[in-house]
């Protein structure tokens, strides 16, 4: 329970930082969050990370954004 719940406030801290527009410190947060909530299983994580994804539109053609949508597809099944 307890790497659940650091996964997702790492989510959800990320997701503010890209709301602040702060892209690197955000993607930083959010590939920690997906390290930790790939070893768990969990419906609502994966909502923080949707909602994380959500948040990453403004920079969807940067190489690093498709990458990380990539890993949350590939390791959490999460789709963009």
């Amino acid at each position: 329970m307890f790497t659940r719940s650091v996964g997702m406030r790492l989510a959800i801290v990320g997701t503010a930082h890209l709301q602040a527009r702060d892209l690197d410190h955000g993607l930083a947060l959010g590939n920690r969050s997906v390290d930790i909530l790939a070893r768990v299983q969990s419906s609502r994580a994966k909502d923080y990370v949707r909602e994380f994804n959500t948040a990453l539109a403004p920079w969807r053609r940067e190489p690093s954004v498709r990458d990380f949508i990539h890993r949350t597809r590939t390791e959490l099944g999460v789709a963009a």
